[in-house]
């Protein structure tokens, strides 16, 4: 990936921080997030790299801040997702707990980059579950469900952890069942 030199024309900035995110947040869609760098980040931006660290001490910072974005953008999704549901009562609990794992789903097959970033280890992100959206309407919907009879107090209690690592395991299977499939493709097609 070939650098930007920052013009030194436009280097004040009025709102570098959200920029610094929504540069790291492009970079890593086009080229993973192996290749997230402050440096990268702040060429991408135009401006020093010196002028990003007075918002993010380290790329771990940044990638925590980029992390906040996602979980918010994913939850924005689910709850999308949620607002097409006509069902009422008990129907609508289950309808909302299945479009909350199907948005999942949709989001990370749509973002593999980032689904990789938030999720592949690439920072020590700590997310409190008051702060993130994404789980607090899994949690909403396990007691929605519990209000309505469908599941029982046991399958309630710690319900977020089981059906998060549930649906995320799922995704990281299938995630690599495709990129399996589009590498035994590309190996077949090259056969003549």
């Amino acid at each position: 990936m070939k650098l930007k030199i920052p013009n030194k024309s436009n280097y004040h900035h009025g709102d570098l921080e959200n920029s610094l995110v929504k540069a790291a947040i492009s970079l890593v869609k086009k080229y993973g997030p192996d290749h997230l760098s402050l440096r990268a980040v702040s060429a991408e931006v135009g401006v020093s790299p010196s002028a990003s660290y007075h918002y993010f001490s380290d790329k771990n910072a940044l990638v925590s801040a980029v992390g906040t974005v996602l979980f918010n953008e994913l939850a924005n999704k689910q709850e999308v997702a949620i607002n097409k549901i006509k069902e009422k009562g008990a129907k609508y609990a289950v309808q909302k707990f299945k479009a909350l794992g199907y948005a999942y789903f949709d989001w990370a097959l749509a973002e593999p980059n980032l689904y990789l970033l938030m999720f592949g280890g690439f920072c020590d992100f700590h997310f409190e579950h008051e702060e993130n959206k994404a789980w607090n309407l899994l949690q909403q919907s396990l007691d929605e469900l519990l209000s309505f009879g469908v599941i029982t107090k046991e399958a309630r209690q710690n319900g977020e952890a089981f059906v998060w690592s549930a649906v995320h395991g799922a995704e990281s299977i299938r995630s690599k069942i495709i990129f399996l499939i589009a590498q035994e493709l590309t190996v077949f097609s090259s056969l003549k």
